[in-house]
């Protein structure tokens, strides 16, 4: 039975700490100069994003702080621009954007086209804490369980990803009292 669970298996890095892409990104602002307000998510409209990776594609993943309400896009690769040309549509679906929170990846290194089309600011969590971004990563795990690791991405239709996305959204959660992501947005 310990096979089927959904984390069976899971492999550790061995060696040092590899180099993060702190330096491929510029104008990085930190996460200790985000608002006090997205701590507390206290408002909708304050997202975590991070890519999952497939054998031949990849996903962008955004979910709001406060609802776990997620977006989710495929591309094809993980180029900056391609990245950031599906965030900017994947966030003109919602209402509001207050702030961004990515994680190191080269594929954010276009973080100031989205800032700029969404009007919204982007930080970026310290190299390895993704502990920062943890409604993302657990949204990912989510994910995982439907499209496993080393699963090629490639063939995925746009209404098999957003038939994912609508079963995340109304799934119902704990943290939020029993209620789904998508009754909390709304």
């Amino acid at each position: 039975m310990y096979k089927q669970l959904p984390r069976f298996g899971k492999r550790r890095c061995k060696g040092g700490k590899r180099k993060a892409g702190r330096s491929l990104i510029p104008n990085r602002v930190d996460i200790t100069e985000r608002p006090e307000v997205v701590e507390l998510r206290s408002r909708l409209g304050d997202w975590e994003g991070d890519t999952v990776y497939g054998q031949d594609a990849y996903l962008v993943t955004l979910v709001d702080r406060m609802s776990r309400f997620t977006l989710i896009s495929k591309v094809d690769s993980k180029q900056s621009e391609t990245v950031a040309d599906a965030m900017i549509s994947l966030l003109k679906r919602v209402s509001t954007v207050h702030t961004i929170t990515l994680d190191n990846g080269g594929e954010f290194a276009a973080h100031g086209k989205v800032s700029e089309a969404v009007k919204a600011d982007v930080f970026f969590a310290k190299p390895y804490a993704s502990y920062q971004r943890g409604t993302n990563e657990n949204t990912n795990g989510i994910i995982r369980r439907t499209w496993p690791k080393k699963m090629a991405l490639g063939k995925l239709t746009e209404e098999a990803v957003l038939e994912t996305e609508f079963l995340i959204n109304t799934m119902p959660r704990k943290v939020l009292g029993g209620r789904t992501p998508l009754e909390v947005y709304t």
